[in-house]
C-alpha cells in the first residue's frame, strides 16, 4: 500500500504591505502518494479566500499531467494575481503548473524543462491505438498552455517538447516561459528528485551534481514550511569609480571586437548607431541586450528583424511584444492568457449563427432590389 504523505503544503499569510496572500510550495511529484488535485483544488479555494494573490512555489521533477491541468485551470480562474515562483528545478508537469502565473520568476540557478509526456500502458492494439490519441489530445493542451504565456507558435513548442529541452532562467525569459529573474538561492531537493531527474534522458550534469548534493527539505507533514537560512549581509555598494571619455574611434574598436567573439557582428552597426558610442558601459549593455534579442527572434523564426530592432535601441520585452503582435496577427487562432485550457474532449463546432444570419440577410436584399433597364 502507497503511504500517504502530502507534495504540497499551503499557508495564508500577510505580506508586507498588509494584504492577505496564500502561499503554496509544491516539492515532490505532483499528484502521487495518494493525494490528488481534487485535494489540494479543495484546499486551495480554502486558504484562498479573501486573499488578495497566490504565491506558488515550485520544485518538482514532474508527475500526473491531468492533475497538473487541473491545478493549472484552478490557478487561471482565480480572480487575483498569482505568481509562480521556480526554487530550483521545474520538469515536466511541474512546468504545466508554472504557466499558470500571472508573473513567472526564476533564480538565475533555477532551470525549466519541458518534453512530450509518456505512460506505461496494457492491452490490445485498439487500447493502444486508444491510448495514443489521448495522449496526443493532451499535448495539444500541453502545447496551448505554453504558447498562451509564450506566444511561440505550435511547430515551435514541439520541437522543444520532441527535444526535451532544459532552460537556464536567462533562455527561459528570452522565449517568455519566465517573466523575472532573482538572484541565485540555495538549492533545495524534494523528496526523490535527484532518482527522478536522472531519468530524463537530456538532464544537465551540473544540475544533476547540484540535487545530489542539496538539503532535503521535509514536507511530509502540514504546516510552516522550513525557515530559510539568513542570507548574508548585503555590502555596501562600491563608489563609482570616475570614468574617462574613450575616444569614438577607440569606442567603435571595441564595439567591433567584441561582437565578432560573441558572434553578433551583423548587430555591430545597429549598437553604434542606437549607444551613440556614448561610453563603454553603454556598449556593452547594449551587446547584452542584443544577444537576447537575437535569441527571441531565433526563437520566433524571425532572425531577419534581429538587427533592425537592435539598431533602433527596443529593450528585449518591446521586442517581444512586436514579435507577439506580429505572430497573432497572422495566426487565426486568438491567445488569451487569462482563460483556462479548452476542454480536450471539446467537439469543433459548426458555422458560426452571426455568419449564416449575415448571409441570407445579404440574399434578402439582392432578390428585392429593382432591376435596371
Amino acid at each position: 500500500m502507497t503511504k500517504k504523505r502530502q507534495w504540497y503544503s499551503m499557508r495564508a499569510l500577510t505580506n508586507a504591505a498588509g494584504a492577505a496572500v496564500a502561499e503554496i510550495r509544491i516539492y515532490d511529484e505532483i499528484g502521487f502518494w495518494g493525494t490528488t488535485a481534487q485535494g489540494f483544488i479543495a484546499e486551495l479555494e480554502a486558504v484562498a479566500a479573501g486573499a488578495a494573490e497566490i504565491v506558488v512555489a515550485v520544485n518538482s521533477p514532474g508527475g500526473d499531467v491531468f492533475d497538473a491541468f487541473a491545478i493549472y485551470n484552478a490557478l487561471r480562474r482565480y480572480a487575483g494575481k498569482v505568481t509562480t515562483r521556480v526554487d530550483g528545478v521545474a520538469a515536466s508537469a511541474a512546468s504545466l503548473v508554472v504557466m499558470a502565473g500571472d508573473q513567472i520568476v526564476m533564480p538565475e540557478n533555477a532551470m525549466m524543462m519541458i518534453h512530450n509526456m509518456w505512460t506505461v500502458t496494457a492491452g490490445t492494439a485498439d487500447e493502444l491505438r486508444t491510448t495514443a490519441d489521448l495522449m496526443d489530445k493532451t499535448r495539444d493542451g500541453v502545447v496551448a498552455a505554453y504558447r498562451n504565456k509564450t506566444g511561440l507558435d505550435d511547430q515551435a513548442i514541439i520541437d522543444m517538447l520532441d527535444a526535451e529541452t532544459w532552460m537556464t532562467a536567462l533562455e527561459a525569459q528570452a522565449l517568455g516561459f519566465a517573466d523575472v529573474i532573482e538572484q541565485p538561492v540555495k538549492f533545495s531537493a524534494s523528496v526523490r528528485t535527484a532518482e527522478l531527474v536522472a531519468k530524463f534522458k537530456s538532464t544537465p550534469t551540473d544540475l544533476q551534481a547540484s540535487i545530489d548534493s542539496a538539503e532535503v527539505p521535509d514536507v511530509s507533514v502540514a504546516g510552516d514550511p522550513p525557515v530559510p537560512e539568513p542570507k548574508d549581509p548585503v555590502p555596501p555598494p562600491p563608489k563609482e569609480p570616475v570614468m574617462q571619455q574613450e575616444a569614438p574611434g577607440v569606442l567603435a574598436a571595441h564595439v567591433f571586437s567584441a561582437c565578432r567573439e560573441a558572434g553578433l557582428l551583423s548587430f555591430a552597426e545597429g549598437i553604434v548607431a542606437s549607444t551613440g558610442l556614448r561610453d563603454r558601459v553603454t556598449i556593452d549593455a547594449a551587446m547584452v541586450t542584443a544577444r537576447e534579442i537575437s535569441s527571441v527572434c531565433a526563437a520566433a523564426k524571425l532572425p531577419e528583424l534581429a538587427a533592425e530592432f537592435v539598431a533602433t535601441g527596443l529593450t528585449t520585452e518591446q521586442v517581444r511584444a512586436r514579435l507577439f503582435d506580429r505572430v497573432t496577427n497572422k495566426s487565426t487562432t486568438a491567445l488569451n492568457n487569462r482563460q483556462p485550457v479548452v476542454d480536450l474532449q471539446q467537439q469543433a463546432s459548426g458555422p458560426h449563427r452571426t455568419s449564416i444570419y449575415a448571409a441570407r440577410k445579404a440574399g434578402a436584399k439582392q432578390s428585392t432590389a429593382p432591376e435596371r433597364s
